[in-house]
């Protein structure tokens, strides 16, 4: 539950006695002949604490020029007509928008005249099925061939009384979103910062239960180094596809703190001052994963060279056993190789225990050189 949720249910009553939530649907046909990318249209009265889908473009406009009225409209692979509408309505700016159109961008949080953007990813776990290929598809990042963890990217516009998502592919949390700020409608008058506070809530959730999963996977290859499994086969190429995760989701998480400080320091007429404590609630928790990945790639690094030493100190077994039995056979072939020297004059050629001699003497040296080995352990 989030922080917000908590906050109502301990002192107030719940905001579905209070609140009147229209049944979740598409937007309608009217709307969606003016923006085909629309994938919601959500609108809240601040007024009567009310939610109503939009379902036509002068709905949509009526909504916008209402200062009561916060708007949530949320477009999936918008076309550039599309956006160029929008930015005319809403007054975006021009290189927002075509940040917004373009996309692979890191996250970062850029202030304009009248509103913010910012981008944000959300992290969704995928396990591939036994007919599908364990190969990373392109913007997937590997997870030991047990699943994947998919970045999704997510530009946001946030105005005072608007909030405009867009994205490439379906992001499960926007609709997990979508329900908080329903059930946060008490608190609607702060402003669309409890909506922006609402998705990025949880997003943030989803990063929890993919984070444990790493971790374990973590745990479990340190335990195989202590178990001297280094072996086994794929034990590698595990470590360093997991240390790689780590990495790439750091890349994609750290710059998210400084998003969520920028929101939770900075002064803006967009943001209500009641919202900046629950922004600060999702920048710690923003912190904790980074933390997280921080510790668990150090302590990969540290599997990786113990692991290194461990191969390295096998290697150093192998080649002294290796280096003690040549010494022996070729000590035995030294021994062999001085009585078949062509001389004519050697004793023990014409002595009737000469080859039972030779063959004595080449197991007593044997014998000798094997008792050494033994006993300073290179066997």
């Amino acid at each position: 539950m989030d922080t917000m949720d908590q906050a109502n249910t301990t002192d107030t009553p719940t905001v579905e006695d209070h609140t009147t939530v229209a049944k979740e649907k598409t937007p309608g046909s009217a709307l969606l002949q003016r923006l085909p990318s629309a994938r919601k249209a959500v609108a809240c009265d601040t007024a009567t604490h009310t939610f109503f889908d939009i379902d036509d473009p002068e709905g949509l406009r009526h909504a916008a020029n209402d200062d009561a009225v916060h708007i949530w409209l949320d477009l999936s692979r918008p076309s550039a007509e599309e956006m160029d509408h929008l930015a005319e309505r809403l007054h975006l700016h021009p290189l927002a928008v075509e940040d917004a159109l373009t996309g692979h961008q890191r996250p970062k949080i850029e202030e304009y005249d009248g509103f913010f953007f910012l981008i944000f990813y959300a992290l969704t776990q995928q396990t591939p099925t036994a007919n599908e290929s364990t190969v990373a598809t392109a913007g997937a990042i590997t997870l030991d061939g047990d699943g994947s963890v998919k970045k999704q990217e997510l530009r946001v516009f946030v105005g005072k009384h608007y909030l405009l998502t867009v994205h490439d592919e379906p992001i499960p949390a926007l609709d997990e979103a979508e329900r908080r700020w329903k059930r946060n409608a008490q608190e609607a008058e702060w402003g669309v910062g409890i909506l922006l506070y609402s998705l990025l809530d949880s997003i943030v959730d989803q990063y929890f239960p993919i984070l444990d999963t790493l971790v374990e996977r973590a745990e479990d290859l340190d335990d195989r180094i202590f178990a001297r499994r280094t072996r086994e086969r794929g034990f590698t190429y595990d470590l360093l596809s997991l240390k790689r995760t780590f990495l790439e989701l750091r890349r994609v998480i750290s710059p998210e703190r400084d998003v969520l400080n920028v929101l939770t320091n900075r002064d803006s007429p967009v943001f209500n001052q009641h919202t900046l404590v629950y922004f600060r609630d999702v920048y710690d928790h923003v912190a904790r994963v980074s933390d997280t990945l921080d510790l668990y790639r150090d302590q990969l690094t540290s599997t990786m060279d113990a692991s290194l030493a461990i191969a390295s100190n096998d290697l150093n077994v192998v080649m002294r056993t290796l280096t003690s039995v040549t010494i022996i056979l070729m000590s035995a072939s030294l021994i062999a190789g001085i009585y078949g020297m062509n001389f004519v004059n050697i004793p023990e050629l014409h002595w009737a225990f000469g080859y039972l001699y030779a063959l004595a003497l080449m197991a007593a040296v044997s014998l000798a050189l094997w008792y050494y080995f033994k006993r300073v352990h290179w066997l």
